[in-house]
């Protein structure tokens, strides 16, 4: 009787484990983040949640004729589109008020990413057009294609990133065309972002 229950005992362990096994082996992969695609986001004093937004899945594409935060910026139209490989924002007519004695202006940012099958590689991009800071009436020009995380300082004023990437743990890319902190960080503006992931989405 006892030798019954300890064969019994073992085949019920046996038979737990194999059901665990087959459960995990069938239990779907953390299904990834979805692409997506901003076209302005702010922090600070005047905190904007993410505007003109697409995501993959979800809605996609998206537009707006403009954007206002007052008295901070305005801009033109703005389009947004995210795919299962890909993302893209575009901001046009750009006006940021610095200060009272600084400005920047950009005529179009873009930002795109895309993800490769193949190589399994995301890669980032994005552009400036005709951007430039005024200061003092002093132009100071943005560079268009800027190098990944180009710094623009201006003392006192604003630290501007041009085409912001930052890759996270699982491959995740993020690139922003342009962001802004002003003064110390009291207020931050992020503009034209995209975001894919290190997967085909379907």
């Amino acid at each position: 009787m006892k030798l019954w229950a300890k064969r019994a005992t073992h085949t019920a362990g046996v038979l737990v484990a194999a059901a665990g096994l087959a459960l995990a082996a069938s239990a779907p992969a953390s299904a990834a983040p979805p692409n997506t695609a901003t076209g302005l986001k702010a922090t600070g004093l005047i905190p904007a949640n993410p505007l003109v937004a697409s995501a993959f899945p979800g809605t996609s594409p998206n537009h707006a004729a403009s954007l206002n935060l007052p008295p901070l910026l305005t801009t033109g139209a703005v389009d947004t589109a995210a795919g299962p490989t890909t993302a893209s924002a575009t901001v046009s007519g750009l006006n940021i008020s610095l200060s009272p004695l600084a400005s920047l202006t950009a005529g179009t940012l873009t930002s795109n990413c895309s993800y490769n099958s193949v190589t399994g590689v995301v890669s980032a991009d994005s552009n400036i057009e005709n951007g430039k800071v005024v200061l003092l009436g002093t132009p100071i020009f943005l560079t268009p294609h800027p190098t990944p995380n180009t710094t623009l300082t201006l003392p006192g004023l604003a630290t501007l990133i041009l085409n912001r990437q930052t890759t996270g743990p699982d491959g995740t890319v993020t690139v922003d065309a342009l962001s802004v902190s002003l003064v110390s960080g009291l207020e931050n503006v992020v503009l034209a972002t995209s975001t894919c992931n290190a997967a085909t989405l379907s």
